[in-house]
């Protein structure tokens, strides 16, 4: 039987689940001993649902140059000087690296995807994208070498589930919020949930191995759900559209589009059903329509198994597959379309003082930036001055809605700020 020498450093849910998951195979993966030889955290006195003193405590990941492991699994997150010497370490002892750190390698891509290539070592990032969506798997064993057109989907579950507690409860982002830390579905600093930043460290890796090319995270433009009122899901949902943070890439020639953004979709859409902690992943492609997975995406069995899942493709890793099925150095830099090529209709909710002319005056706002307007509705109120509005627009580019919106704020008769969401009809 083959042996791999296996050090885990970060011991928190992930890290910990990790140990069971290995303890309860009896350390055996694909006819395959997986030896722990030794484990790290900040605080070896904390709990924990393993024994601790079964295996080698390690302070410092240095000590692992005695040790010689084959394989390192890293759990610690974050993007600081601690986990860059940790994967230099890595480089520099030709030590393979599995990791749930999607921060790390979205935004530090070239320091390290073409030192791992050079070196020919495995670096496996299941649990770093959708949870235990095995989308990298799925992706290189059974869509490859069919041509991806667009990737698109729910890759955040504490926005997921906050959204979808607004909805159930009708009740506002902040208080949704205050109840999700509070019962444990969201971090006291959920910053990088709420803005799509950790949504869009997903997307870069998942365009990545999409597409073939090297898409970069300051390339990238993305939003989060900090700004969304309920008013908006609720009249979202009168128009038949639900609101979701929606991560997508699609291939348009030889450039590309990708966003991470609170959208409208269709609410017969799988990603409007798609609700709470789950994840939903599409590939749309030339030899195939339509392919989704469905899973849940945070937790620390559902992480940790997609960690084992790593484990088994770096027993069966062949060196010229490099991190991204080809070598990383090969790879061209995605390029761009502007955000204005790409047309969509766009949602807008104001309220304009309750005056002849004033419709008479949006439109012609619309029309001078050639913008057809589909409907305009006009929202019960109690307050005879001031008229809530929804438009609707036809397709349009992002920066022509935008310097709309920006001469609507210069009018006198615009009486509180303008929701803006755009529609992604055709996903889903």
């Amino acid at each position: 039987m083959n042996k791999i020498r296996i050090a885990i450093l970060g011991l928190g849910v992930v890290g910990s689940h990790v140990v069971k998951l290995l303890e309860k195979n009896s350390y055996i993966i694909d006819n395959t001993k997986c030896e722990i030889v030794a484990i790290g955290a900040k605080n070896k006195k904390k709990k924990r649902i393993f024994n601790v003193s079964k295996y080698k405590w390690i302070n410092d990941f240095k000590s692992l140059n005695q040790i010689k492991p084959d394989l390192i699994i890293e759990t610690i997150g974050g993007t600081g000087k601690y986990i860059n010497d940790l994967y230099k370490f890595c480089l520099k002892n030709k030590i393979s690296l599995i990791t749930a750190n999607k921060a790390q390698l979205a935004e530090k891509s070239d320091l390290f995807f073409e030192g791992f290539d050079k070196k020919n070592l495995f670096l496996g990032f299941e649990a770093a994208v959708l949870g235990a969506v095995p989308v990298v798997r799925t992706t290189e064993q059974s869509i490859h070498p069919s041509k991806i057109n667009a990737i698109y989907g729910i890759f955040n579950g504490t926005t997921n589930y906050i959204i979808s507690k607004m909805y159930e409860n009708k009740i506002s982002f902040k208080e949704t919020l205050e109840q999700a830390i509070n019962n444990g579905f969201a971090e006291q600093d959920s910053s990088a949930d709420l803005s799509g930043r950790d949504a869009m460290h997903k997307l870069v890796l998942l365009s990545n191995i999409s597409f073939g090319k090297k898409f970069k995270f300051s390339d990238m433009h993305y939003d989060g759900i900090e700004n969304i009122k309920l008013i908006d899901l609720e009249q979202g949902l009168n128009l038949g559209y639900t609101l979701k943070l929606v991560s997508i890439t699609e291939r348009n020639k030889d450039k590309f589009f990708s966003s991470v953004a609170p959208c409208f979709v269709p609410d017969s859409s799988l990603i409007a059903k798609t609700n709470f902690e789950e994840n939903v992943i599409t590939f749309e492609g030339e030899n195939f329509l339509k392919t989704s997975l469905v899973g849940k995406g945070a937790g620390g069995y559902p992480t940790a198994t997609s960690i084992i899942s790593d484990i088994k493709r770096f027993i069966h890793y062949s060196p010229d597959k490099g991190v991204f099925i080809k070598k990383y150095s090969r790879m061209l830099k995605a390029k761009f379309v502007s955000q204005s090529q790409r047309i969509r209709p766009y949602y807008l909710r104001m309220s304009v003082l309750n005056k002849v002319g004033v419709l008479k005056s949006i439109a012609q706002l619309f029309s001078q930036k050639s913008i057809s307007i589909k409907s305009i509705i006009q929202l019960n109120t109690s307050n005879e001055k001031v008229v809530p509005i929804i438009i609707i627009s036809d397709p349009v580019g992002l920066k022509n809605i935008t310097q709309v919106v920006d001469n609507l704020k210069k009018t006198n008769f615009l009486k509180n700020e303008i929701s803006v969401i755009r529609i992604e009809e055709n996903i889903g």
